[in-house]
């Protein structure tokens, strides 16, 4: 009696001692069923009951009671075009379970992963390790399983794929009714969509009641729609196919953009993602068979194309924004923008032109030619842009009543912002003031125009200290734009000298001494040369003016080649003995106060 408690027992331990040998996961891993068995009667027999043992017994059964996949039966040929679509819509069946797979595959990897990481942490623990080893065993035959039903799905795919290429030589089609049927199961497809749409808008709409009853607009109820839905579109994708084998066989070019169409079909479904790839690879595989690599690749390149300018075409066509209820689209707003920049490059051939015929013509002054040439301009411009405004589909009168409106506004404060904003145009148009330009304002305002923006203008002065000017100063006040033609600017220097000079040899010394002073920038033709002229008669000198033109990079730093011409006159007048004044008083005394005695000034001192 006691040597028969004892067997399953020792078997029990045998068991457990197997189990913590070094090959034991791959024993468990490898083993058949009978090993299975019989742990599971050891497991039995022993009497523990546990969770752990629970679900060991869970785990063994499960492994003896595991099926191998069924056999899968190889289509057989085709013999019309009922079989040719069936043999089709069976490739799409198997890119779903092959799709399904493959997610299985990656799902029970992960989880073998971490069934090793964890036996590997255990300190030991008998029971528990058993546990996941059998777990892992059970991972491992059923990621095999998943492995060899991926294998035969992908021989069948390829079979099929064979086997539509081959049997297309001796399949007859009728293009008229496959035309006819694609257009009749797309219109169904079409009418369910909706249909389904509207179930999901009166669903919530009920929703948003609180109306919880059934409206026939239920989960369920749109779930079944979008069941027949998904047929409808398999059922024009299959018709597109008989379609796309027909051109095939014919060697027709169409059989591209059915391609296309049937991919766009395909990307309707719920689980496109799964089907895309493989019917895409499919359909290339029967153009290579029958049209050649190169033309495939040739016509694939021409439908793509085409496919761009479609897509291109509609999504110009599409609205970005309303104005006042009216679509503006891209493509709206490319030719709006195309006539406004030729009405710009009008406007300025214009201008040139104008100011090309005055300049030939002596009856036309510079102001006439001036103002001619500045209306057409404005005039072409407006012009261009109010046809614009006609592209966009603007209507002009809106136009006038949002302009009354913000005249409102205009009127109670924003005259010095619209005032700036228009100056801005104005300066942007009329180019009397350029980026790059050295302008002056004020004695103590001067510098380059580094940025000309709608509300103001930034100067940047020698010292390197930017400037925000606001552009109603440019267009009301005067502006000094010193390279507005060219770099050639006369600079006025005064200077003075002591009364008893005689002037002519003052102008002498001074033009002499300029002649030589060395510099290149100092300009001298016939109508712009160097020159001393006599300016008055002060109250302690006699003033001149040094006239002298400078071209160049120089004429942007003023105080500078003022500052050499000052030291050339003092160095001169030095040099010839010439007395520079300074400003002195002269006091006459009448009379004094004989009241006031010469002792009493001297103790006041």
């Amino acid at each position: 009696m006691f040597i028969s408690l004892l067997k399953p027992i020792i078997g029990f331990f045998f068991i457990v001692c197997l189990a913590h040998g070094d090959d034991q996961n791959t024993s468990l891993i490898n083993a058949d069923k009978t090993v299975y068995v019989n742990l599971l009667k050891t497991i039995t027999a022993s009497k523990i009951s546990n969770d752990e043992i629970a679900l060991q017994k869970v785990l063994l059964e499960k492994l003896i009671n595991t099926l191998p996949s069924p056999a899968i039966t190889e289509p057989s040929l085709p013999d019309n075009n009922d079989d040719y679509s069936n043999i089709f819509n069976r490739y799409i069946d198997d890119a779903l379970k092959k799709s399904a797979l493959t997610k299985k595959i990656k799902s029970i990897t992960l989880k073998i992963k971490t069934l090793e990481k964890e036996i590997k942490s255990l300190d030991n623990n008998t029971s528990s390790e058993r546990t996941l080893q059998l777990q892992s065993a059970l991972y491992t035959k059923s990621l095999q399983d998943f492995k060899d039903q991926n294998e035969v799905l992908n021989k069948e795919m390829l079979s099929i794929e064979k086997m539509l290429t081959d049997s297309l030589k001796t399949m007859t089609f009728s293009p008229e009714s496959l035309s006819k049927k694609t257009a009749i199961n797309r219109e169904e497809a079409s009418k369910l969509r909706a249909t389904i749409d509207n179930f999901l808008v009166r669903k919530e709409r009920f929703e948003l009641l609180g109306d919880k009853r059934d409206r026939g607009v239920s989960a369920t109820a749109i779930s079944a729609k979008e069941d027949i839905y998904n047929k409808a579109v398999r059922a024009t994708i299959s018709s597109l196919f008989l379609e796309f084998s027909n051109a095939l066989k014919s060697k027709n070019e169409k059989a591209f953009a059915l391609e296309k169409s049937m991919l766009d079909e395909i990307a309707t479904l719920d689980y496109a993602s799964a089907v895309n790839e493989p019917i895409a690879t499919l359909l290339h595989s029967m153009e290579k068979s029958y049209f050649g690599t190169i033309n495939t690749i040739t016509g694939s390149t021409t439908q793509e194309f085409k496919n761009i300018l479609k897509s291109t075409w509609t999504m110009l066509g599409e609205p970005i924004f309303t104005v006042n209820g009216t679509p503006i689209t891209t493509l709206k707003l490319i030719l709006a923008l195309f006539i406004f920049i030729i009405g710009i490059f009008g406007g300025g051939f214009y201008k040139s032109s104008i100011k090309k015929i005055a300049s030939n013509s002596k009856s036309i002054n510079l102001a006439t030619r001036t103002i001619l040439a500045n209306i057409g301009y404005y005039v072409i411009i407006l012009t261009a842009f109010f046809i614009a405004l006609n592209v966009l589909g603007i209507d002009l009168s809106s136009i006038a009543l949002v302009a009354g409106a913000l005249s409102v506004g205009i009127g109670f404060g924003l005259q010095n912002i619209v005032s700036n904003l228009v100056s801005g145009i104005i300066l942007m148009f009329e180019r009397s003031i350029k980026i790059g330009d050295f302008v002056e304002l004020s004695e103590t305002l001067r510098g380059h125009v580094s940025d000309i923006r709608m509300r103001s203008t930034t100067l940047n002065t020698n010292g390197n200290i930017d400037v925000i000017v606001p552009n109603r100063n440019f267009i009301e006040s005067n502006v000094i734009n010193w390279t507005m033609h060219d770099k050639l600017k006369r600079f006025d220097i005064p200077f003075g000298v002591a009364y008893g000079s005689k002037p002519e040899h003052v102008i002498e010394v001074i033009l002499e001494a300029v002649a030589h002073s060395g510099y290149n920038d100092i300009m001298t033709t016939q109508d712009k040369y160097t020159n001393v002229i006599m300016t008055g008669m002060g109250s302690s000198s006699v003033d001149f003016t040094l006239q002298v033109w400078i071209h160049g990079e120089e004429i942007l730093a003023p105080r500078k080649t003022a500052s050499r011409f000052l030291i050339i006159i003092y160095n001169t007048l030095c040099a010839h003995g010439i007395e520079i004044p300074f400003p002195q008083q002269d006091l006459h005394i009448k009379s004094i106060d004989p009241s006031i005695s010469l002792s009493h000034h001297k103790e006041a001192h």
